[in-house]
């Protein structure tokens, strides 16, 4: 991948020393978006935000640990490692990755590909054991736009080039995220009130089944529970308790 340093963008010194992660409370990665239609490209565009973030905000530096841009070029923001600023009351347990362009638009390959990079390389130093989640799963925005969020809560597939073919789908990956969604499921059930985009593909199964979720947002709402509960009556072995369980997943994807 094209990785720009902190200094070779140019970045300000911060007014207060870095915080630094402990790697074992790190649960997970959040995507955000700048929002800004035709706004400026690459490296001044990362300038842009470290500006309104330290001198409007008077924060005291850059809040994303990572940024890309539509061309897929990766730049340092906060140091590895340090603890970023973008993810309120969620800071110390994520890295954050921005995408400098407008998450509403369709994602451009390239882009997908730098955001793709950045997010394998932190589940592998992680030990692949992350989330991943938008900003607007934590937070009453509409952060990182409808494109981005979608392509997020699909498990940030490859993206074709215009007039191309995305690349085949890797079915034992696949099978292998199941499997380990599930395990997950083991010790933390999704329950009314959840959000993210393990929700939102529960909800798509369910309504691809038959069973009506309500919106397919990612929020685990009464009628989501609802139609789990009517999932699990119609599989005579299941708990009837609108939870996704490992159990309940397992039917849901696997059976």
């Amino acid at each position: 991948m094209d990785y720009v340093t902190r200094e070779q963008w140019g970045a300000r010194t911060p007014t207060k020393a870095w915080t630094w992660l402990r790697p074992s409370r790190v649960e997970g990665i959040v995507v955000h978006h700048s929002g800004v239609k035709d706004g400026p490209r690459g490296a001044v565009a990362v300038q842009a935000f470290e500006a309104h973030h330290m001198t409007t905000r008077g924060w005291s530096s850059i809040a994303y640990n990572w940024l890309v841009d539509d061309r897929g070029v990766v730049y340092e923001g906060r140091r590895k490692g340090a603890v970023g600023g973008a993810t309120k009351n969620w800071n110390f347990k994520t890295e954050a990755v921005c995408y400098v362009g407008d998450g509403d638009e369709p994602l451009p390959p390239d882009a997908a590909n730098g955001l793709k990079s950045v997010i394998d390389y932190l589940q592998m130093k992680y030990s692949g054991t992350l989330w991943v989640k938008t900003h607007r799963d934590f937070a009453s925005t509409s952060c990182p736009g409808t494109c981005l969020y979608d392509w997020v809560c699909t498990g940030t597939p490859a993206v074709a080039p215009p007039g191309g073919v995305a690349p085949p789908v890797d079915w034992d990956e696949l099978i292998r995220y199941f499997w380990k969604v599930g395990n997950q499921l083991r010790i933390h059930p999704l329950k009314r009130g959840e959000r993210g985009s393990v929700v939102k593909l529960v909800q798509e199964v369910l309504t691809r089944k038959g069973f009506n979720t309500g919106p397919i947002d990612g929020v685990f709402g009464w009628k989501t529970k609802r139609a789990v509960q009517a999932f699990q009556r119609s599989r005579a072995v299941l708990k009837a308790n609108g939870v996704v369980s490992k159990e309940t997943w397992d039917a849901l994807f696997l059976g």
